[in-house]
């Protein structure tokens, strides 16, 4: 079911963020305080009018799981990536020595001129990777 905008719901309305979910179809803000009327909604709520109906519900559920896709998805590039870097750090020097075992000179001095720049490239990439995981971890 694709997501709707909230300009398509009836009495579309911004919905601030709340930290608790309430029930679907129970009402979240009491009728005895007006004056907290903005302030008591639940974020799927976006019609806001104080209820969660079954549509909104659907596409909070559908957003969520969306969301989580796209995490794992990031999840598996990075590490494609890291692993993709890990390897091409294993293989340079091997491209350096075939490359002079075949008498390529000008292809060893190449290689060989832009070795300090990639390995500290592919370094940082790594690096970041490890560290970014490390300290997702530890929050």
């Amino acid at each position: 079911m694709p997501r709707k905008k909230p300009t398509e719901l009836k009495n579309a309305a911004p919905a601030p963020k709340m930290s608790a979910p309430a029930p679907v179809s129970t009402p979240v803000v009491a009728a005895t305080a007006p004056a907290a009327q903005n302030t008591g909604y639940h974020p799927a709520d976006i019609n806001g009018d104080g209820r969660v109906d079954s549509e909104e519900k659907q596409m909070e559920l559908e957003f969520r799981r969306k969301s989580l896709e796209d995490q794992d998805a990031m999840r598996d590039a990075q590490r494609s990536m890291t692993w993709f870097a890990l390897f091409g750090l294993l293989l340079y020097p091997f491209a350096v020595v075939v490359t002079s075992l075949l008498g390529l000179s000008e292809a060893t001095k190449t290689l060989g001129s832009m070795a300090p720049t990639y390995f500290v490239a592919v370094a940082g990439i790594v690096a970041a990777f490890f560290g970014a995981q490390a300290y997702s971890k530890k929050k």
